[in-house]
C-alpha cells in the first residue's frame, strides 16, 4: 500500500507490453512459419537435454540457441 491507502502497482522488470514487428500483425499461420523459419528449429546440430524433468534445447556447436546462424543445417540433409 501506498501512504495514502491506495495499492501501487511494482513492475519487477519481467512484464510490460511486447513490441511486435510489422510483419507479426498479419495471419498467425504466416506469423508461426515465418518464426520458425528463422529459428534454429530442424537444425542438425540442435541437441536437446533433461535436466530436472525438463528437456532444454542447445547448440552442439556452442552457439547461442534460438536464431539460425552460419552453421545451420537442416537434419534431413
Amino acid at each position: 500500500m501506498g501512504m495514502n491507502g491506495s495499492v501501487r502497482s511494482v513492475n519487477k522488470g519481467g512484464g510490460g507490453s511486447v513490441h511486435l514487428e510489422r510483419w507479426e500483425y498479419g495471419n498467425p499461420e504466416e506469423v508461426a512459419a515465418r518464426r520458425q523459419a528463422q529459428s534454429c528449429h530442424g537444425c542438425l546440430h540442435e541437441e536437446t537435454i533433461r535436466i530436472a524433468e525438463q528437456y532444454m534445447k542447445y547448440c552442439a556447436k556452442g552457439r547461442k540457441h534460438g536464431k539460425h546462424c552460419a552453421l545451420y543445417q537442416p537434419a534431413g540433409v
